[in-house]
């Protein structure tokens, strides 16, 4: 519209602008109404906005309440939080639990011989550091004894042939070499516990003779039973029964050194070819244990093949019974190592296979896993000692490293003591008589000697015959992907893999189920890129090989993860391979100090730090200190100096943390153990914090449930309620005072919104139990229909009936949460709700009137613009006039001069009009 021109006509002298601005302003009345009908109705839309994001929150909380998991909130409480504490999930086991915290995780500590200075030379050679296994001795768990069944905990006495006595406890016992220790370490009792093959033996050294060495069981336990030691001997000796060894209960995990069975994943594992022709199809699918694994051979099998376990060899035994006289094969299926792992991918003879053995003898590793898992072949080696003797040991049939140590350490005369090297990796022998000549190993009719390092000439100048590093197998298809990389476990990410011919695949973990290294490898090679995964040979990582033959290299890269690198594959190929082998080597040259040697451990990150301690004796009294960089029994570190002369002893050993779940006197506890002091997964939605081991006795956890959440969310509910209600009562309110009414005063959906709210808040659920209103559980619609909340009422009901409670809100259709959420699904919903529907209306409401406005005002201006023509016309007609009149008036003076002249004329020409009428009239 248009401004109005302000001023005074020129010609009229009237006013115009005055009137047509008053004019206008009748005219812009509707306009003003408008307006003010939009102002309003955005005020009501404003409102309606504000009561839809209470509402909303209320919907929140509603659907909430219809889920289960809202009511199983728990916390947890440790009856000695100095030994154990725990945090919860929603959802976690409710119950009152024990647990004994046998030890806390530690991290493995080494420490070198001494040197005399920073500034010393260790030597020439190659340095490996291992990290995660490649040693030759592995702590044997209590719970893998006895086939399987495990060492019951408890008490047992020993009294020595002089008739003193100890108490031995191993309710927190975890390995045989816990109590092993407890023995020996105790001084009330002359007694020594050693371990011999696959027993224990209990030696007196009282050195009384007329006495009984006897050990007995308390409290009604069985563990010196189970320890095979309870017993009364009057030689001043027990030797233990046999309790390493295979049987049904025998986890397939612990197998293999611990790298288990790794199986097909939803496939047949392996196939076997009876004598009379037919196959057998065998799928061990989720087999845990070793009864397990027998019982689905034999199922598949039926009448003509039989599964058996062989304890003596521990080993299993498959037997053809079809009656054929053809071959008897196992084959593998679908890429499944589990035929090899259990030891029975052969060829029968006599109807039979024999498998290979699978369990190690205590503390020991097998034979079978040295080199990588190829084994060594064993046969006869000659050992002349520095007197010059000579004599051959036949180490054939060893099963275990230690059964190699004690064939050569249990020969006569043989002059040496054979024991593991100083790094664990390897197996060493020095002389043990005072002879000066060399100690010479040979082979006599296989290469053994070669195999173990040993073969060669020593001279006195080596205190040993050290044999080389034996890549003890500890990384499997059957690795778990969560303890590998040191115990850290590998990202499930994405990487990509590029081939020496240029060709890319992205292979990616996040999605899917990827649990074990097999898992991956299948992964990578399922991409056909020319590209194979596989174990590598030394069985200490995972091995990319590219068999394209492009003119590239092989590069394997991350993908916005750390996956391939915690696999320790990131990297470029070198020749056509990447060798991801927990193992690094640090070179070692004629001039590089200790000092060098330590900062060159330092840069290189792996596995373990190193510092230079001086432990301040002035003579050889500085050493290299090693520190694991990663706790537990997957973070240890195998540090072997080769040629130099940096021997590493372990001060402290890498130890899980354990704890018992039931931790009770007598009974079978079940052993749980961790890289972390933080346990999860025990019991599901609990994470355990260990601080201190149990000394009096087991911990009780009490795992309730916990309405502190609940209350919470309650009175969050109260308090958005009363919000919405205080809202709709200012807003729908009539004020005598003033007479103004409220801004949504008569409106319908505050109605519809007061009606359905209050619904909701009155509903019954009928059918919940003791509760079938909110008013029975403490929350009630008082004073002006405000919302009150009675926690203590609430919490009652709660303690007295929690499932009550639950299914108050949660029962199906009719609980409250599901009233609580439809009827606000009735007022929010973005397309049908009432409030998104009035606050449209209103929108078009307005969008109208402004379309009105528009109009209108283009009429106002063009009427403007008209009157302003129209004023402006009549003042040039009245100038028009005013010129006319001003012409007039000049007409008027002239007629006034020629008047006077016409009588002045008329007077000077009477005579001549006389005279011409006088002749005139004569004429005439």
């Amino acid at each position: 519209m248009a401004q109005i021109s302000s001023g005074v006509g020129l010609i009229s002298g009237i006013d115009t602008g005055s009137i047509i601005k008053q004019l206008i302003a009748i005219d812009s009345q509707p306009v003003t109404l408008l307006k003010s009908r939009i102002t309003k109705n955005t005020a009501q839309e404003q409102a309606y906005s504000g009561m839809l994001t209470q509402l909303q929150s209320l919907q929140t909380i509603g659907q909430a309440f219809q889920r289960p998991l809202t009511f199983a909130a728990t916390s947890a409480t440790s009856s000695d939080t100095n030994v154990l504490t725990a945090s919860t999930t929603d959802g976690a086991t409710v119950g009152s639990f024990q647990f004994q915290v046998a030890r806390l995780v530690t991290s493995q500590q080494s420490i070198t011989d001494g040197f005399a200075g920073p500034k010393t030379l260790p030597g020439a050679g190659n340095i490996t550091i291992g990290l995660g296994g490649g040693d030759l001795q592995s702590p044997t768990l209590l719970s893998q004894l006895n086939g399987g069944t495990g060492i019951p905990q408890g008490q047992f006495r020993i009294t020595d042939r002089a008739g003193h006595s100890t108490v031995v406890d191993a309710t927190a016992a975890v390995t045989l070499d816990d109590i092993v220790q407890k023995i020996n370490n105790s001084l009330d009792v002359s007694v020594k516990a050693t371990v011999a093959n696959d027993h224990l033996v209990l030696t007196d050294t009282s050195g009384q003779t007329v006495g009984n060495l006897i050990v007995q069981d308390l409290a009604g336990g069985q563990t010196a039973l189970g320890l095979g030691l309870a017993g009364n001997s009057a030689t001043g000796a027990i030797t233990g029964t046999s309790i390493n060894y295979l049987g049904l209960n025998t986890a397939l995990a612990s197998l293999n050194d611990g790298l288990g069975v790794s199986t097909a994943s939803g496939a047949a594992d392996f196939q076997v070819t009876l004598g009379d022709g037919s196959a057998v199809a065998v799928t061990l699918g989720g087999a845990g244990t070793i009864g397990d694994a027998v019982s689905a051979i034999n199922t598949a099998g039926g009448t003509k093949l039989k599964a058996a376990v062989d304890p003596a060899n521990n080993s299993l035994t498959l037997t053809d019974t079809s009656g054929g006289a053809g071959a008897f094969t196992v084959t593998a299926l679908n890429n499944s190592q589990a035929a090899h792992d259990l030891g029975i991918d052969k060829t029968g003879s006599g109807g039979a296979i024999q498998g290979s053995t699978l369990l190690a003898g205590i503390d020991t590793v097998l034979v079978s896993s040295l080199k990588g898992g190829s084994g060594i072949a064993l046969g006869t080696i000659a050992i002349t000692n520095r007197n010059g003797t000579t004599t051959n040991v036949d180490l054939a049939g060893a099963k275990g490293v230690q059964d190699i140590l004690d064939k050569i350490n249990n020969t006569v005369g043989v002059g040496v003591a054979a024991s593991l090297n100083a790094a664990g990796d390897g197996i060493q022998l020095k002389d043990t008589t005072s002879g000066t000549g060399n100690l010479v190993i040979a082979d006599v009719n296989s290469t053994t000697a070669a195999a173990l390092g040993l073969a060669g000439t020593f001279t006195t100048a080596q205190a040993a015959a050290v044999g080389g590093h034996l890549h003890m197998k500890y990384v499997a298809q059957s690795s778990l992907l969560s303890k590998y990389n040191g115990g850290q476990g590998v990202a499930l990410g994405a990487f990509t893999i590029t081939n020496a011919a240029g060709a890319t695949a992205t292979v990616d973990l996040s999605s899917g189920t990827f649990k074990t290294l097999g898992d991956v490898i299948s992964a990578i090679n399922a991409k056909s890129l020319g590209v194979t995964a596989s174990i590598n040979a030394n069985g200490n990582g995972l091995l990319v090989t590219d068999t394209t033959a492009g003119a590239g290299h092989l590069t394997v890269k991350d993908s916005g993860s750390k996956t391939a690198a915690d696999l320790n594959i990131a990297s470029v190929a070198t020749g056509n391979t990447i060798d991801g082998a927990f193992e690094k080597t640090i070179a070692v040259s004629a001039t590089n100090t200790i000092a060098d040697v330590q900062a060159m451990i330092q840069k290189l990150g792996w596995g373990v730090g190193a510092n230079l301690v001086d432990d301040g004796s002035g003579l050889n009294s500085m050493h290299l200190a090693f520190t694991a960089l990663n706790s537990g029994r997957a973070g240890r570190v195998v540090i072997d100096g080769g040629a130099t002369r940096i021997n590493a002893h372990t001060l402290v050993q890498a130890q899980d943390a354990a704890v018992f779940l039931g931790g009770g006197t007598g009974g079978q506890s079940q052993l749980i153990t961790s890289s972390s002091n933080q346990v999860a997964g025990v019991l599901p939605g609990v994470t355990l914090s260990l601080v201190g081991v149990s000394s009096k006795g087991p911990v009780t956890l009490n795992v309730t449930r916990d309405p502190s959440n609940l209350v919470t969310q309650m009175q969050s509910f109260t308090k958005t309620f009363n919000a919405v209600v205080t809202t709709l009562a200012t807003d729908t309110k009539f004020d005598t005072t003033t007479n103004q009414a409220g801004l949504l005063m008569g409106e319908s959906t505050a109605r519809q919104i007061q009606s359905d709210i209050y619904t909701a808040m009155t509903s019954v659920v009928k059918g919940a139990g003791p509760y079938q209103t909110l008013a029975d559980i403490g929350l009630t619609v008082g004073d002006k229909g405000a919302l009150t909340f009675d926690d203590k009422k609430f919490q009652a009901a709660y303690a007295a009936h929690p499932d009550a409670v639950q299914n108050l809100f949660t029962q199906v259709k009719t609980g409250f949460g599901t009233v609580i959420n439809d009827s606000m699904t009735r007022l929010v919903d973005p397309v049908n709700g009432a409030i998104p529907l009035q606050n449209k209306t209103i929108d078009q409401k307005n969008l109208d009137f402004q379309t009105e406005i528009t109009t209108l005002n283009q009429i106002i201006a063009n009427k403007q613009t008209q009157l302003e023509r129209q004023f402006a016309h009549m003042e040039q007609i009245l100038a028009g006039l005013q010129n006319q009149q001003q012409a007039l008036g000049s007409l008027t003076g002239l007629t006034s001069a020629a008047s006077r002249s016409s009588s002045s004329g008329s007077s000077s020409s009477s005579s001549g009009s006389s005279s011409s009428s006088s002749s005139g009239t004569s004429t005439g």
